[in-house]
């Protein structure tokens, strides 16, 4: 005769066993994206040019928080003198990430700092589900430009799932990587509707985040960069110097 009870306990955990596997398939994205859980303490990521144009690097620091709504994403961006050139916060939730709040810094002509806050109507970023070609997630934001009140700028952003494949970085095995199609549009309201185009792609690696992303202007010129290396902040800082908003 059967034992039922371990019949029970056979079933029970493998019914634990496919809600698991059933949880992670509806969400197969979310490995690609930034581990959040790492940036509690602060996480420096420099991307370097990875093409001719005579770029220098950036500097992205991480760090995260948690709240009552979900995990917050804080990320500020540096060029090489650790001029802060934008903040981005961006909340975590069931099937994706959302923007909160997006902010350009730029300077005038005194060499002062002007902050250009922007106004965020649409606020996908990034999908952590079951991926489809024919999805586009829309990022949508508005600012006023510097010294004219007047004149607005909008950018429209579309994601797109593409493809996936393996890339190679800078002193890391080969990794899997998803890619998202980009295309963009910048209308400026001013006399008339200066509309631009672009088009790009960004490759997040499996348990890394962004690994690398290109744009390709209206000119036919490509912005490219590439992940360098990743360090906690307290290192980089005692290193490089800090990084002051």
């Amino acid at each position: 005769m059967p034992n039922c009870h371990s019949l029970f306990t056979w079933f029970f955990a493998a019914f634990l066993l496919l809600s698991i596997g059933c949880g992670n398939s509806e969400n197969p994205y979310k490995a690609y994206y930034f581990p959040l859980e790492d940036f509690d303490k602060g996480v420096v990521y420099i991307y370097e040019p990875a093409n001719e144009l005579a770029l220098g690097n950036e500097i992205w620091a991480f760090s995260t928080v948690k709240t009552d709504s979900g995990t917050v994403l804080l990320t500020r961006i540096f060029d090489p003198l650790h001029t802060l050139i934008q903040t981005i916060r961006e909340t975590e939730v069931v099937n994706g990430m959302l923007a909160d709040e997006t902010i350009y810094y730029t300077r005038d002509t005194n060499d002062i700092q002007v902050v250009v806050p922007l106004s965020i109507t649409r606020n996908a970023l990034f999908p952590f589900t079951v991926p489809d070609t024919s999805k586009v997630y829309t990022y949508q934001a508005s600012w006023k430009e510097p010294g004219d009140s007047t004149l607005t700028t909008t950018l429209t952003r579309y994601r797109r799932y593409d493809r996936m494949e393996k890339v190679s970085l800078p002193g890391r095995k080969s990794l899997k990587s998803v890619v998202m199609r980009l295309q963009e549009k910048i209308e400026n309201d001013g006399e008339g509707v200066l509309s631009l185009e672009m088009s790009g792609e960004e490759t997040y690696g499996k348990h890394l985040g962004l690994v690398a992303w290109k744009r390709i202007l209206p000119t036919g010129d490509t912005i490219a960069y590439q992940l360098l290396e990743t360090m906690p902040l307290n290192e980089y800082e005692a290193k490089f110097g800090r990084l002051n908003d």
